[in-house]
């Protein structure tokens, strides 16, 4: 692997080609984002890595045996240490062509058990609607700027600056080459819609709405902003990545306009194993494999310091499986690591059938006590 400086970054132009669709990637190309970029060769390349903040991109030959041992040592050595000690959660390798993909679970991550998902890209030319007409009575809309980062007071607000840094160096940077948008209610932030890796004409948008403050229209209203404020900018085109799961953040982007583009595969990557397994155990919980999601909960209870929101979910698995006795061990087990939010447990429809029992009776009291 050899590291390319920010001058050399012309020669992974082909390769990374691949990643058209990427944003991030061509922001890294063009100077706009920090990261990296290695090559196996300089005059003829045939097999690119590149990263970004917590994305990773594979390109090129997916059989170049040395470049990929060398790759290996680089996410054991330096990657997976790193991330460790920042108690980061874990990045995303993006690749192309399909070959990449045993490659990197075999070869570059063994043991390590990274989630194979589908991501789908939409994009928006051109604005359809008004956002004035969908923002709904009672909420206001703010552009994130300067002002708005000073009110610290705000409730959400370290969401907000934290969603800032998940895809950009600082809040300065943002506020000099980004935007966005955020609605409030009273001193509430219920939704922010960023602009991410703005870069050659294009940007793409980051979105989050609070649970509980979803379906209501908040982030169409958030994306038609975003949208008007960049196309009035003179960029050309809007971005829109999410899972091909996520029904909601489909029907957000088509109805504000966007067009599907594509699909393409990722795999994300934990750093720690137990969050691997939940993550693993969750996919089978959206495929309704009840049994199969458990055995992947209680493979992550076996590893050290395992977060008390396993053992909840796990505890809601035990509930579909009809494993009272189980669910209350784990739900206790909840308790005791902190996850212990009295409202969740008596909201929770999962264990509706439960309440009236001796057992969640004494659940609840060791709740409020």
């Amino acid at each position: 692997m050899i590291k390319l400086n920010s001058e050399e970054y012309s020669l992974a132009e082909d390769l990374l080609g691949e990643h058209a669709v990427h944003l991030a990637v061509q922001a890294l190309l063009a100077g706009d984002s920090a990261g990296e970029i290695y090559l196996d060769d300089r005059e003829e390349p045939r097999t690119v890595f590149a990263r970004t903040m917590r994305r990773y991109f594979l390109a090129g030959s997916y059989e170049n045996i040395n470049f990929n041992q060398s790759l290996q040592h680089y996410l054991d050595q330096q990657v997976f240490p790193a991330g460790l000690e920042n108690s980061d959660d874990g990045f995303t390798f993006f690749f192309s062509p399909s070959g990449w993909e045993s490659q990197i679970i075999e070869q570059l991550l063994p043991g390590r058990y990274p989630l194979v998902q589908q991501r789908a890209y939409f994009r928006c030319r051109r604005l359809v609607h008004d956002w004035r007409e969908f923002l709904p009575d009672g909420y206001r809309l703010v552009e994130v700027d300067q002002k708005l980062l000073e009110n610290e007071h705000l409730d959400n607000y370290v969401g907000l600056v934290e969603e800032i840094h998940s895809e950009c160096k600082s809040v300065l940077q943002f506020l000099h080459d980004r935007f966005g948008f955020c609605l409030l209610k009273g001193d509430q932030i219920i939704t922010w819609c960023l602009s991410e890796y703005n870069s050659g004409g294009r940007c793409e948008i980051g979105i989050a709405t609070l649970p509980g403050y979803r379906r209501k229209g908040l982030a169409k209203a958030a994306t038609l902003a975003l949208v008007e404020k960049a196309l009035r900018s003179g960029y050309h085109e809007v971005g829109w990545h999410c899972y091909a799961s996520n029904v909601g953040s489909i029907a957000t982007a088509q109805s504000a306009g966007f067009e599907k583009i594509c699909l393409y595969p990722t795999l994300n990557v934990s750093y720690e194993k137990a969050i691997a397994f939940s993550l693993i155990a969750n996919q089978a919980v959206e495929k309704q494999a009840y049994q199969q999601a458990l055995e992947w909960f209680q493979k992550a209870m076996d590893e050290p310091a395992t977060p008390g929101w396993i053992y909840w979910n796990a505890a809601v698995v035990c509930a579909y499986l009809d494993q009272e006795n189980l669910a209350f061990q784990y739900l206790h087990q909840a308790i005791d690591l902190g996850f212990n939010d009295v409202d969740i447990f008596k909201s929770s429809q999962h264990f509706f059938k439960w309440h009236q029992t001796e057992a969640w009776e004494s659940l609840i009291n060791q709740l409020q006590s």
